[in-house]
């Protein structure tokens, strides 16, 4: 990391670092094993921040909704598609199936698990909650919401194949990255760009 600030500093670059999130999908927060949710489920990512979310064992999805209607998809909003995984892969197993959201601000977003069909229970997740919408406050919206259907567009993938195309949110969705970035830079003036990987 200091390397990379050096470089910058040489080239009279400016340099930005982004952060990943890795967000568990069918993971409860509280325990860290298999369950009903997102874990964690509450994140605070900045412009150009990547959101991976990684799906555990049974059906599951990230799809984007609104604080208002917690269990109905926001139309043109991310949704990972279905994503299955046997029930005998372990909680924190590797080459889980993923699927990336690239933060364009700071606005809140707001995700159930539809595959699921968890919503109600708590299968929610927000990115930038505000003081004036709060995670507690869209968890008790969710409890109270009714149970939405899935349709044929909501059918997707397993866990061996991914979506033909990502939905768009206020960030840009890419499902199934080939590899896991941590971190990355991105210089000013001179365009230079610093990836590490895990």
């Amino acid at each position: 990391m200091k390397s990379a600030a050096l470089v910058a500093l040489l080239f009279g670059s400016s340099y930005v670092l982004a952060a990943e999130y890795l967000v568990g999908v069918g993971k409860d927060e509280t325990t860290g094993k298999k369950g009903i949710g997102f874990d964690p489920s509450v994140i605070h990512p900045l412009a150009g921040d990547v959101v991976t979310f990684e799906f555990r064992s049974g059906e599951h999805s990230a799809v984007q909704t609104t604080f208002e209607t917690p269990c109905v998809p926001l139309d043109g909003g991310f949704n990972s598609g279905i994503f299955t995984v046997e029930d005998n892969i372990s909680v924190d197993a590797p080459n889980l199936p993923t699927a990336r959201l690239t933060i364009n601000d700071t606005s809140p977003i707001w995700f159930f698990d539809q595959a699921s069909r968890q919503c109600q229970q708590g299968a929610v997740f927000a990115i930038n909650p505000t003081l004036a919408q709060t995670p507690a406050q869209f968890k008790d919206n969710a409890a109270r919401s009714p149970v939405a259907p899935l349709t044929s567009t909501d059918q997707a993938p397993t866990s061996t194949e991914s979506p033909s195309t990502p939905a768009q949110t206020s960030g840009t969705g890419e499902p199934n990255g080939a590899s896991r970035l941590n971190i990355y830079g991105v210089g000013g003036r001179n365009g230079m760009i610093l990836a590490i990987n895990d």
